[in-house]
């Protein structure tokens, strides 16, 4: 009878150790999903004659992981948009402007720095799916601006996504949905704004620019965009993403 007892149990051992390996396996699957990236940040530094740093240049991007024919694609679409960024007109207006403030002692503070910057924030990466938030800064002594954006990639092509691949139905459908969530975000903010909601309804789809969140989806307006002053607007819609 012992014996007969001792073998039921190990037989239950090792039924729930073969469990909880497939759960283990299960979740590993999952985690594959996801891809690995070291953050990459290309910049210039512009210092007084004091080696103060006066004006900062850079743009934060990540590098993904892999050799397959996607990942490389994916990797160049970043870094080709960080050299457009480090070399465009507005990275060398922002460093004349700080030798400006330099040679003429411009600057309002012992500390003031000018920058034009973009940072990034991985805010999606899973089913497939690289999804980033690219925020871009600009001050020189004046007024500050946000410019809010977003790259999502498929892993699997290395292609770019839009709005349509990441908000469920047909682009008529998408088109309303957003109209509405715009409705909703400008009548919580205080007295409905027609005309930022009239700018809203003209774009076409690809025209937006957002960002892929955890089941959401933010639809981002820089400063000026909706003619609502140097502030920003975001808002969100769901995601096709659970």
């Amino acid at each position: 009878m012992k014996k007969i007892v001792f073998n039921s149990i190990t037989c239950l051992l090792v039924i729930i150790s073969v469990f909880f390996f497939d759960v283990n396996r299960a979740g590993a699957i999952t985690s594959t999903n996801e891809v690995k990236y070291t953050m990459q940040k290309d910049k210039e530094i512009i210092k007084d004659s004091d080696g103060k740093i006066r004006g900062i240049v850079y743009f934060q991007y990540p590098i993904v992981e892999g050799n397959s024919e996607s990942i490389h694609k994916i990797n160049d679409t970043l870094k080709n948009a960080s050299k457009e960024y480090m070399s465009s007109e507005t990275a060398q207006r922002l460093k004349e402007y700080t030798d400006g403030a330099i040679e003429n002692n411009g600057f309002w503070s012992e500390n003031e720095q000018y920058y034009y910057k973009t940072t990034c924030k991985v805010t999606y990466n899973d089913n497939e799916v690289f999804g980033l938030h690219m925020k871009m800064s600009w001050y020189a002594g004046g007024v500050y601006n946000q410019t809010d954006y977003g790259y999502t990639f498929d892993v699997t092509s290395g292609e770019l996504l839009g709005l349509k691949d990441v908000i469920s139905g047909e682009p008529t459908e998408i088109k309303k949905k957003i109209w509405k969530a715009a409705k909703e975000y400008l009548k919580s903010n205080g007295s409905f704004d027609n005309n930022a909601y009239s700018i809203i309804r003209k774009y076409k789809l690809k025209d937006y620019k957002f960002y892929l969140g955890k089941e959401k989806v933010y639809l981002c307006f820089e400063s000026y965009e909706l003619m609502r002053g140097t502030g920003w607007d975001i808002f969100s819609l769901k995601s096709k993403f659970e």
